[in-house]
């Protein structure tokens, strides 16, 4: 990381992402003081305690070095046009609304840096996805966000052509991972166990089969591995194979991403 940027991050709404970002920020981040703005005072206040920073107005938050815009999609025209007339010569503009183009970006802001990302909620433990791309940033700085994003997981610099498909993965995602869940604790109970025996096992299960696919495990290796000839597990891939499971999940992967597209 280039010196000790960012010194200060402004947090523009502290709704659901916003806070997620901004703690994440905080606890796994770079060293620098949080100042929050939204429209909810109390929210502001909630999260500034929550991150040891300070709620204040819009054009404070806007003049910090890093800006990070975390309002819904149909707020964010409205929002980058009020933090036009306020953000620093040296400040560079983040934002996590979904479906806001850099071009949309540039229209309200067009001479300050910009940089837009998709992430997740997991990003408030340091455990998130993020997809990112720039405009406008030196070497210097796009290392900069580099580092910081980093931080909170895995960041990954994409094309923005492909955000609608990494919106459907790191945004919807955690959604659909958790609707499997789902399915998995009923079958436990449905089989015998308890709700809290059925979900502390799923929970385990999920852990451990994300460690073993960590650092690029094949998810069909792992499938034929654990799948001994004539035993449950193949008993129990044959219904999810009958009703077609693997492919409706990617029916979901694809609907998502369309939806992003049309945000």
């Amino acid at each position: 990381m280039s010196g000790a940027w960012p010194e200060s991050i402004g947090i523009v709404g502290a709704g659901a992402m916003g806070s997620a970002f901004a703690e994440g920020l905080a606890a796994h981040g770079p060293d620098a003081r949080f100042l929050v703005s939204d429209v909810l005072p109390a929210s502001a206040r909630a999260l500034a305690r929550s991150v040891g920073g300070a709620p204040v107005a819009l054009d404070k938050a806007a003049a910090c070095d890093l800006v990070c815009v975390a309002v819904k999609p149909g707020d964010a025209d409205e929002a980058l046009t009020e933090l036009s007339g306020h953000i620093g010569s040296e400040s560079i503009v983040l934002s996590m609304a979904a479906g806001v183009t850099l071009e949309r970006m540039r229209s309200a802001l067009p001479d300050a840096p910009l940089v837009r990302t998709m992430p997740n909620l997991a990003v408030r433990h340091g455990t998130g996805i993020i997809a990112w791309v720039h405009d406008g940033l030196d070497l210097d700085r796009a290392r900069d966000i580099a580092h910081a994003l980093g931080a909170l997981g895995t960041a990954l610099e994409l094309p923005e052509s492909q955000f609608g498909a990494a919106t459907a993965l790191a945004g919807s995602g955690p959604g659909f991972a958790a609707y499997v869940a789902e399915g998995l604790e009923d079958g436990g109970v449905a089989a015998g166990l308890s709700r809290s025996q059925a979900r502390e096992l799923v929970l385990a299960v999920l852990a451990g089969t994300t460690s073993l696919l960590d650092g690029g495990g094949d998810p069909a290796a792992l499938r034929e591995r654990v799948s001994s000839p004539g035993g449950t597990t193949l008993a129990g891939l044959g219904v999810l194979d009958r009703a077609g499971v693997r492919d409706r999940l990617s029916d979901a992967v694809l609907a998502a991403a369309r939806r992003a597209d049309e945000l």
